[in-house]
């Protein structure tokens, strides 16, 4: 169940003054706590970036619910290193990592049987799409890890972590597709021109997208296409920074339910978060500044959308549609005033 913690709204008139305009459904008043405030400092915020001296981070979200063959008990759960009921994503887990400076070494890594862990390191070029295997980590060595050129697939692999990487693509830098399941893209940088820059479609379910920043592309993060089946596309995009980014952040179609929570949004072209084709989208405590749109339903094929807790900064209020269910994780909500900072701070790979 998500957890409810009391919810202070800042005065209208205080937000007036500070040209910020919220948008919730409903407005619990001015006299509670804000969102998170009453949270024990002691304890760790799921969402929130560690100190240096804390344990590694966890996935939160849609990737940490059992995928749909766990569900059903076909899932191969001691394979995959997963917990015993099937939830959470652990990519290569506790392997011993191996290394890879170039695109010939990364392919013959992700071809040997897994659980993977693979570090990359220094500027690796790609000759078209890599594909990616169930139980691997990728995961950046140093800071000047990068990939350019081609892009990485998760095509019907399960289990699988993208962690601190860094993308200069010239089409789609990462693909997740074919029934893909339980797979957490975090803490990288997405940048380029054409196409989109983080697809996630034909099937793929139980992904969460968190603390990455996109920048340079009309098209940042896509949910779905018109031809998915409905069911599946459940997708959790937490404290990501869209920095200049056009749109689509997500733009979901026929997704079963996406969760977007905590995100920073700044000067978008187009808009910021659109449900179509009957998409389930929830968009909670989300920072919207000089955004040609915050949220949307298609016009053509609309789909459901609610809009909790956003603050908009020369943004436009939301357009909302029908009704979504919360999601079935444990979550919490930093407050929604400290996301730019916490976001910008946090989102990407160090520079």
């Amino acid at each position: 169940m998500r957890l409810h913690p009391t919810v202070l709204q800042v005065p209208l008139a205080l937000l007036c003054a500070a040209l910020v305009a919220c948008s919730q459904q409903p407005d619990p008043g001015p006299s509670d706590p804000p969102v998170g405030a009453d949270a024990d400092p002691e304890e760790a915020d799921e969402s929130s970036p560690p100190p240096e001296d804390e344990q590694p981070e966890t996935p939160v979200g849609w990737a940490t619910e059992p995928a749909p063959a766990d569900d059903e008990g076909d899932g191969d759960t001691e394979a995959s290193g997963e917990p015993e009921d099937g939830g959470g994503v652990t990519g290569g887990g506790d392997a011993d990592p191996v290394t890879a400076t170039d695109a010939d070494e990364l392919s013959a890594h992700l071809e040997e049987d897994g659980p993977l862990v693979v570090e990359l390191q220094g500027a690796i070029e790609l000759d078209g799409d890599v594909q990616v295997p169930s139980d691997t980590t990728l995961v950046a060595s140093d800071e000047g890890a990068a990939l350019t050129g081609g892009g990485l697939v998760v095509d019907g692999a399960d289990n699988v972590v993208l962690t601190g990487l860094s993308f200069d693509a010239d089409g789609t830098a990462v693909a997740v597709r074919g029934g893909a399941s339980n797979v957490w893209v975090h803490r990288s940088t997405f940048t380029g021109d054409d196409g989109t820059l983080l697809e996630i479609a034909d099937g793929a379910d139980h992904v969460t997208v968190a603390w990455n920043r996109f920048t340079e592309a009309a098209s940042a993060l896509t949910i779905g296409g018109a031809d998915d089946e409905p069911g599946a596309l459940h997708v959790t995009v937490h404290h990501n920074h869209f920095d200049g980014t056009a749109g689509h952040h997500p733009r979901a179609r026929n997704a079963e339910h996406v969760h977007v929570f905590n995100n920073y949004f700044r000067s978008n072209g187009e808009y910021g978060v659109e449900s179509a084709h009957a998409s389930n989208v929830l968009a909670e405590g989300n920072y919207f500044q000089n955004s040609e749109l915050s949220v949307t339903p298609d016009e053509d094929e609309p789909g459901n959308i609610e809009a909790r807790d956003n603050l908009l900064v020369d943004t436009p209020q939301p357009e909302i549609r029908g009704e979504v269910p919360d999601p079935p994780y444990v979550y919490e909500l930093d407050p929604t005033t400290e996301v730019p900072d916490l976001v910008a701070d946090g989102a990407g790979v160090p520079e």
